[in-house]
């Protein structure tokens, strides 16, 4: 009895491990290295890193996830996020694991995203949002979900899930139009040099049959 007592009254002051403690959407923070990331993606997640977006090896989307006391929430796995696109008119086919942290949140409520992105379809302009277990990032004054300044762009030119005949048919009513020709579209332009050619069809060649896992 004198021990059940002891083990009541601990369980009263020790705080249980790994409790959780509510996102608060708006005073977390969500940011991008560098101006105009851009991003080539796949279903299989075999495309770019996110850490190339801009041309270097260092680059990264980086989030503070932090409670309503605007303290950060530490531990935060690795797998608990999710991205999409702002903009309604763009569909991305997100896969599992699609969106992976680079470390658990520290103490801050800190970690960053520096790998690849298993998806489909095609975020050109808008930006795109951030999720954490639910709770969708919000600017400083919770009147607006923030965007971030990142293009996405890879071979599942449909958003199905997979890299088949019908992304090859849509490339194909595109190819060797360049930036500026009638029916342009810089969804099929994989190594950003403002043309849809041979070279982008060696891309979309490389990732044919990949589908999300």
């Amino acid at each position: 009895m004198k021990i059940l007592g002891i083990v009541v009254l601990l369980s009263l002051i020790v705080p249980v491990a790994g409790a959780a403690q509510s996102i608060d959407v708006c005073y977390s923070e969500l940011n991008v290295s560098c101006t105009g990331m851009r991003v080539s993606i796949c279903p299989k997640g075999d495309f770019e890193h996110i850490r190339n977006g801009c041309g270097g090896d260092d680059d990264y989307i980086e989030i503070f996830v932090r409670h309503s006391g605007n303290g950060g929430i530490a531990g935060i796995p690795w797998t608990d996020y999710w991205m999409d696109a702002c903009d309604a008119q763009y569909q991305l086919a997100l896969c599992v694991q699609h969106f992976v942290a680079d470390s658990l949140t520290d103490v801050n409520g800190r970690t960053t995203f520096s790998g690849r992105i298993a998806a489909g379809g095609c975020v050109p302009e808008g930006g795109i949002y951030v999720s954490c277990q639910g709770s969708t990032i919000m600017n400083t004054s919770c009147t607006a979900v923030i965007c971030l300044d990142v293009v996405l762009v890879g071979p599942d030119l449909n958003a199905d899930g997979e890299v088949n005949l019908s992304d090859l048919s849509f490339f194909g009513e595109v190819y060797n139009k360049e930036l500026g020709d009638p029916g342009y579209n810089t969804c099929c332009d994989f190594n950003d040099d403002d043309m849809c050619n041979l070279s982008d069809f060696a891309f979309l060649g490389q990732h044919y049959q990949h589908e999300c896992f």
